[in-house]
């Protein structure tokens, strides 16, 4: 009867695998083996066994999470999730910070070295957000800014599921819960306010503008995203025109 083992075969002799990491994924067997394949391994590797196996298993765990990852935009949402969770903890030490400074001025001392670190490594997660973004969607990162993007991204799922997305969608995207709860009030009879934008309220072109005009420019803006991302998705080359005209509308509309 033929075993697999991660460093090779054993059937009537033992043959070793010439692809210990090819060897280690197909090392499975239907049966109970009916010997150690430790013992066996020191036999045939000696005193090697343990350092290969320490090796192939940590390859073959890398490319496993290369592969989980997949794309760069995985990768974004990757960096997103720990922007955001640095980013909690941040503010969670500011604010214990304020309360233990008032008590003991020593260990606040501590807090803010904490602080100082977990600051420099937001904006580690920052650039490295920024350099992403300018590779794989160059012309998102141009019309939203690379934070915007990369939390859109985060958003759908992909770049691909974004460049598919209606620009509607986009406009209200992080605002969802706000949209249930005003149409729920609305089916009820009741008067609600439909939230007119949700991450991109983070642009400076709708944060900056009048509340009345902020809806308007989201719309622009959504419709602008919506296509730098299908660039970028299909083609990657940076369409210069994209921001221009973004302006431009944001111009008309503080001047009117």
């Amino acid at each position: 009867m033929r075993y697999n083992l991660w460093f090779g075969t054993v059937d009537d002799g033992i043959r070793i695998s010439e692809d210990f990491k090819k060897s280690f994924l197909l090392a499975s067997n239907e049966s109970p083996l009916p010997f150690s394949v430790s013992e066996l391994g020191l036999r045939v590797l000696g005193r090697d066994y343990y350092r290969i196996l320490r090796k192939t298993a940590i390859e073959v765990a890398e490319e496993r999470v290369r592969k989980e990852l997949g794309s760069d935009d995985m990768y974004v949402i990757a960096l997103v999730k720990a922007l955001e969770e640095v980013e909690e903890a941040i503010n969670m030490v500011r604010e214990k910070d304020e309360d233990i400074r008032l008590v003991k001025e020593d260990l606040a001392e501590h807090f803010e070295r904490a602080l100082a670190e977990m600051e420099r490594l937001r904006s580690q997660i920052e650039k490295e957000i920024d350099a992403v973004m300018q590779k794989i969607a160059p012309n998102l990162t141009e019309i939203a800014g690379a934070k915007i993007g990369a939390k859109l991204i985060e958003k759908f799922g992909s770049l691909k599921k974004l460049a598919f997305a209606p620009a509607s969608k986009i406009q209200i995207a992080g605002a969802e819960k706000s949209l249930y709860k005003a149409l729920s009030r609305m089916k009820r009879g009741k008067e609600a306010r439909v939230p007119k934008h949700g991450i991109i309220f983070l642009h400076s072109f709708v944060r900056s503008l009048p509340k009345k005009k902020r809806g308007k420019m989201a719309r622009f803006l959504a419709t602008k995203i919506s296509i730098a991302a299908k660039i970028d998705y299909f083609r990657g080359e940076l369409e210069e025109e994209l921001f221009s005209s973004l302006k431009k509308r944001y111009e008309e509309l503080r001047r009117a």
